[in-house]
């Protein structure tokens, strides 16, 4: 990585004086909560970039676990390495298989800007005639993502 993005990527960690806290990553994320950064082109996450421009490449059989269990974390202490193997069996062991049970629909998707009692609201204001370009203004989304609720391509479960 050039020196201009490093910094670029750094600026987006939540960096703590405290060395035992998360540095969690303020920029998207996937649903699933780890940090998703673009990096030439390439979608990367944020906690293995973390971890390479601290530590190096990760080898090819490897994966970046975090020991927080916090998959926002970007704190190269609280990073390691490890297999596929040894990370599902310290879930097991930590109980954490059922984080990834719970639906990321509607709001609980970390990247969404609505919540569920947006929706009925929208379609509303819409039946009201109002405009889809002037409803997206108001909720600060894009007129396909009204769109996409009137003709219940999403949010369908409100």
């Amino acid at each position: 990585m050039r020196p201009c993005q490093v910094d670029a990527f750094w600026s987006k960690v939540d960096i703590k004086d405290n060395a035992k806290a998360c540095w969690n990553w303020r920029a998207a994320k996937k649903p699933t909560g780890y940090g998703n950064v673009r990096i030439d082109k390439k979608y990367l996450l944020a906690h293995r970039v973390a971890f390479e421009l601290v530590n190096g490449a990760i080898p090819e059989t490897f994966i970046v676990c975090h020991i927080c269990d916090n998959p926002s974390c970007c704190n190269p202490g609280h990073l390691m390495l490890g297999t596929i193997k040894s990370n599902t069996a310290d879930m097991l062991i930590k109980n954490r298989q059922k984080k990834h049970s719970i639906s990321t629909r509607g709001s609980k998707n970390l990247n969404s800007k609505l919540t569920e009692s947006d929706i009925p609201e929208i379609r509303l204001l819409y039946g009201k005639g109002k405009t889809q370009k002037a409803i997206a203004q108001i909720y600060g989304v894009s007129p396909p993502a009204v769109r996409s609720i009137l003709t219940g391509k999403t949010w369908r479960h409100v």
